[in-house]
């Protein structure tokens, strides 16, 4: 009996680890996937299924970045795990012992799908980051792009990483919205282009490969015109919209590019929120599609179908209609136990049903089976330190950064600057700051363009340098001694801590804090939740100095301030995403009696109070101008003023920014404006006043070598806009490829542009001509040639981009009078010709017409080649019936 119940004991724990002593059909790699796929399936019990549909925090499994063994049991136990986010392994040892403990830890082996962001770089410490979306956009580079998915699929998988939040495919066609940052720009055809190669080189030709992950395409759908420019405030287009212009992108994505993932989108669309949309993520996407990857929410986006839409009563049922609609895994919208329980609940009661549980748990599956991590789970150590930032992964950021670059302006050939310049004068709150934009590689201080500078001329001229005045003129923290308690007993406001929105109810923590200058990632105190939680301040201030100038607060949710019992300062809806004023002349030595209150509601909190008791000065920046041959003054953003939830009311430069270039012009020097930012600004001023304008979007860790680099005509500029630059937000909605009835006529605005799609010039010129068809006439299911031949006429080797557009002239739904459906960056040395051509077939010539029925209408068609989208050489053809 003994011996018996020890062989027992030894046959559970063998299948405990996973490990099955009959070798199961899903076990055997020579099997097709699907038929892996419905074994595992058929043999998991429904707890093991929904916990592939679950997505857990990194934080959960180590300790700073070492395997915790004892934080892991208390969320392995012996169900498994489906994905774990925000991991980001530092050594191979860590994600090959978190792996070990998931596969020995439940019956079936099934390791974890390991998820990191990865927008325009892979996000961990160390990686090599690229410029921001927008500007990889400009580079209308499909080669380049494939160069960079690579990189970014190499080093995550190097560290042990299978799937990546990637890239943005949205439409940037709202620059007042912060995420337009993220996107590659406003037309349909560029952006699919773009996003095709960029997903073919992160996933390659063999997911099981070292160097391959999965690209999870993003935000779907239709999530890049909110209203306003409102951070997840309404999409309100029609299916014919959503269809010609907004879904192209990810159909090509799922279909040629065979992208395993996608994100809902956390908005709405025409009235349904994306991640309860059937018609989107059933109808069109799987049976139209037939897409076999998972959709994973945005974050918070099954959760705010109750508290954002109100189109559900209770959490419950916001997952019910969620997993209904298609989606396949949560991503931190409710606890690990809460979303698990719930989906077993809603199977019991019969709300939803095997098949849709199958349909997740089994595209989960399916990923794990594609990437091989049923026969080799693991990292091989080497591969960290082989393949990491290496050199050249570091050359493509450089040559990524080269070619994001458009050159706006070049008044009397100001540019390229002589190398022989002795004084060279640096201004602006962009010169000497790394800007990388949002989703940036952890930590990572990029070359400024001041840095770059120096490295270009080394000792042959004097740099001089001055900030001139701050990016945000946030003043300065208000320290400790002048912040009182309500008693007047301690330094500091006391602190209350609510696990509410609401500032209601009894505070789960209460505390003095020394100062209100704060950056939380997750909680800001023991007891504290995550988010939906709520703080308040009170106290008094008290200077030893007079002043007049304001007190500022800065939060990324809903802030409000009373001084004196006077509400001064109500940001509750919105918050302050860089700073808010109210003007207060300040007393020496008088008490002010302060309140301040806050909401978080997800994902990161902030909470800052300034006052401006230093003014700024601009006189030093003036002086190092008026001692230089030339003046460099970089403007911008970062991605305090652009990124997630940093929308803007207007595309000015923010702060004092115009008020400095002023200045600095009035001195007589020449001045160079260099711009980085992450949308389009409305810079009228200095397009009228300043001879020389470079746009250099965030251009990534070498990023300011290529500046100097094409300053200094190291390199010509060949980058080209992907977004139509307005002159006020007046003439929004202004993409290029507006329909025919979108007639700009203002009483005090222009009706053009400040930049129009496609623009940017060159140190040299092109001419184009020989436009070419290859017939006259084409049936609807026929392809066309076009050829064209592009001389490089100036002094220069250079890049040109050669661009394609069509007009279908009448149809039976009204179209753009211009679409662009081809385009190629091609080198082209000084005084030689390149002959250049494209293909036209039913894809790129078909409409959804009045049935709503994709199809290619006869009659006459006009296409388009040039430079830009302004200057084209023209030629007709036409479609005959069959």
């Amino acid at each position: 009996m003994k011996k018996i119940t020890i062989v027992l004991a030894l046959f559970l724990s063998f299948l405990g680890q996973g490990f099955a002593q009959k070798k199961y059909p899903y076990q055997d790699a020579k099997l097709g996937v699907e038929e892996r796929v419905k074994d595992l399936l058929s043999r998991m019990s429904l707890e093991e299924k929904v916990r592939q549909m679950d997505m857990y925090k990194g934080e959960y499994f180590k300790e700073k970045e070492d395997f915790s063994k004892t934080k892991s049991d208390a969320k392995i136990g012996k169900l498994g795990i489906g994905a774990i986010h925000d991991i980001y392994p530092r050594s191979a040892k860590m994600i090959n012992d978190l792996q070990k403990e998931v596969i020995e830890n439940n019956r079936w082996g099934v390791p974890a799908l390991i998820m990191c962001e990865m927008l325009h770089g892979y996000l961990d410490e160390g990686s090599t980051a690229f410029p921001m979306n927008i500007g990889l956009g400009a580079t209308w580079d499909t080669n380049l792009m494939g160069k960079i998915g690579q990189v970014i699929g190499t080093e995550a998988r190097a560290h042990g990483v299978h799937f990546g939040l990637g890239p943005n495919l949205d439409l940037g066609r709202e620059p007042r919205w912060g995420r337009v940052a993220e996107t590659f720009g406003e037309d349909a055809y560029l952006n699919s282009e773009i996003g095709l190669a960029m997903i073919k080189g992160m996933q390659g030709d063999d997911l099981k490969s070292d160097r391959s992950i999965i690209a999870e395409p993003k935000h779907f759908a239709v999530h890049g015109i909110p209203q306003a420019g409102g951070n997840s405030s309404p999409i309100l287009v029609g299916e014919r919209s959503a269809r010609e212009d907004h879904l192209p992108s990810f159909e090509k994505a799922f279909k040629k590019g065979g992208a395993l993932g996608t994100m809902c989108a956390y908005s709405e669309l025409d009235g349904i929120p994306c991640a309860e949309n059937h018609w989107l993520l059933t109808d069109v996407l799987r049976e139209e599609w037939g897409f076999k990857g998972i959709v994973v929410s945005d974050l918070g986006a099954i959760k705010y179908l109750q508290t954002t839409h109100y189109v559900t009563d209770s959490p419950k049922e916001s997952i019910h209609q969620a997993v209904a609609a298609g989606v396949d895994m949560q991503f931190y919208d409710f606890t690990n136990d809460f979303w698990q329980q719930t989906i077993i609940d809603l199977v019991n009661e019969k709300k939803l049903t095997m098949a849709n549980i199958d349909r997740a748990a089994g595209g989960v599956l399916r990923l794990k089976f594609l990437l091989g991590l049923f026969e080799n789970p693991y990292t091989d150590k080497s591969l960290i330190k082989l393949r990491f930032h290496s050199k050249e992964n570091q050359a493509v950021a450089l040559e990524a950064g080269h070619k994001s670059i458009v050159l706006l302006k070049n008044q009397n050939n100001i540019l390229p600057l002589s190398k022989d310049i002795k004084n060279i004068a640096v201004i602006g709150p962009n010169a000497n700051e790394s800007r990388l934009g949002g989703y940036s590689v952890k930590n990572k201080v990029g070359t400024t363009v001041l840095e770059g500078i120096q490295q270009v001329v080394g000792d042959k001229a004097k740099v001089l340098y001055e900030e001139g005045v701050p990016l945000i003129v946030k003043g300065q923290i208000i320290p400790s001694k002048y912040l009182f308690t309500p008693d007047g007993s301690k330094n500091g406001l006391k602190g209350e801590y609510f696990n509410n929105r609401n500032v209601e109810g009894t505070p789960a923590l209460t505390r003095i804090d020394s100062q209100v200058e704060f950056d939380w990632p997750w909680n800001p105190g023991v007891g504290v939740n995550d988010d939906d939680f709520s703080i308040r301040w009170t106290g008094y201030i008290q200077s030893e100095k007079s002043f007049d100038g304001w007190l500022g607060l800065s939060s990324d949710d809903g802030i409000r301030m009373w001084i004196d019992d006077q509400l001064v300062i109500d940001n509750w809806t919105k918050g302050a995403t860089s700073i808010v004023t109210t003007p207060k002349n300040i007393e020496a030595g008088k008490k002010y009696k302060v309140r301040i209150e806050m909401w978080e509601g997800g994902w990161g909190a902030r909470a800052h109070l300034r006052w401006n008791l230093d003014k700024i000065n601009f006189q030093p920046a003036i002086d190092i101008a008026k001692k230089a041959d030339v003046a460099i003054v970089v403007l911008g953003e970062s991605n305090e003023l652009v990124e997630e939830n940093r929308d803007v009311a207007t595309l000015d430069l923010h702060g004092m920014q115009q008020e400095l270039i002023e200045a600095i012009h009035q001195t007589g020097t020449p001045v160079v404006c260099v711009l980085l930012n992450g949308r389009p600004l409305s810079v009228n001023w200095i397009n009228e006043n300043i001879p020389a304008i470079v746009e250099g979007w965030f251009p990534g860790e070498a990023g300011g070598k290529a500046v100097a680099d094409v300053l200094f005509g190291n390199y010509n500029p060949g980058g080209r806009l992907p977004i139509t630059f307005p002159k006020s937000v007046g003439q929004l909605p202004i993409y290029y490829n507006q329909k025919p009835s979108a007639i700009h006529r203002y009483v005090s605005e222009s009706e053009n542009p400040l930049y129009t799609f496609g623009y940017g010039l060159s140190y040299t010129t092109f001419e184009y001509t020989n436009l070419a068809l290859s017939t006259k006439e084409i049936k609807p299911d026929g392809e066309l040639k076009v050829s064209v031949d592009v001389k490089n006429t100036g002094n220069y080797d250079g890049d040109e981009v050669v661009q394609l557009y069509i007009n279908d002239v009448y149809s039976s739904v009204t179209t753009p009078r211009k679409t662009l459906k081809g385009f190629k960056r091609i080198f082209i040395k000084k005084g030689e010709t390149k002959h250049v051509e494209f293909s036209l077939t039913s894809e790129e010539l078909a409409i959804w017409n009045r049935e709503m029925k994709k199809v290619v209408e006869p009659g006459d068609f006009e296409v388009m080649i040039g430079g830009n989208s302004i200057h084209l050489l023209k030629e007709q053809f036409t479609v005959v019936n069959n």
